[in-house]
């Protein structure tokens, strides 16, 4: 049994080679190939670092930039389909996306994912405070629910099945946002733990 986390070193995930330019021969004339002119130029790759019964953090959870009324409101966002909708006098724009999490364990290995009930934001400078709950657990097409119930370790036993063929998962974090009442302008930041035990 391993609990990972998120400070393990990381191994390969994927690498994916967004192209190299081919090396273009050009001649200045066909009777005199001698004079053949090369130009190159280099090319970029990219690599998303997984460790084997780790956890990584690919994206945070933001809600984008909201206008508050003179009522509580929410703002809801679906982890699955990735839309944010919201209820009460709140207008929202902007970003909208759920945390996201990738681990590397073996096919058909066992995991079970533990995430916290509530968060808490609080406002940069300051003292005011918003919470995020209904958290909501995405975990499609890479985990496999097996069974159980409650939020994960130590709290009921949902258990899942890693799919991929090479051990890889991804699974995402949504859930609703509450803002109060004429909420005091600014940049509100919250952290949250979430744990993966792989059996």
């Amino acid at each position: 049994m391993f609990r990972g986390t998120t400070n393990r070193k990381p191994v390969v995930r994927l690498l994916r080679t967004l192209g190299a330019v081919p090396v273009l021969a050009l001649a200045a004339l066909a009777a005199n190939p001698a004079q053949a002119q090369r130009v190159s130029a280099s090319g970029a790759s990219t690599a998303t670092v997984v460790a084997p019964l780790a956890l990584l953090v690919n994206q945070s959870l933001n809600f984008g930039r909201v206008a508050p009324g003179n009522a509580a409101a929410t703002v809801t966002l679906n982890p699955d389909t990735q839309v944010c909708t919201t209820t009460g006098p709140i207008v929202r724009t902007g970003v909208c996306q759920p945390a996201e999490f990738s681990g590397m364990g073996t096919r058909r290995m066992t995991v079970r994912i533990q995430m916290p009930s509530t968060i808490t934001l609080t406002r940069v400078g300051g003292t005011q405070t918003m919470t995020v709950n209904n958290l909501v657990l995405d975990t499609t097409p890479d985990l496999q629910f097996l069974g159980g119930n409650g939020n994960g370790l130590g709290n009921g036993n949902r258990r899942y099945e890693i799919v991929p063929t090479n051990g890889i998962f991804d699974f995402r974090i949504g859930g609703r946002l509450n803002v109060g009442a004429n909420q005091l302008g600014g940049v509100y930041n919250g952290t949250f733990v979430v744990t993966v035990q792989y059996q």
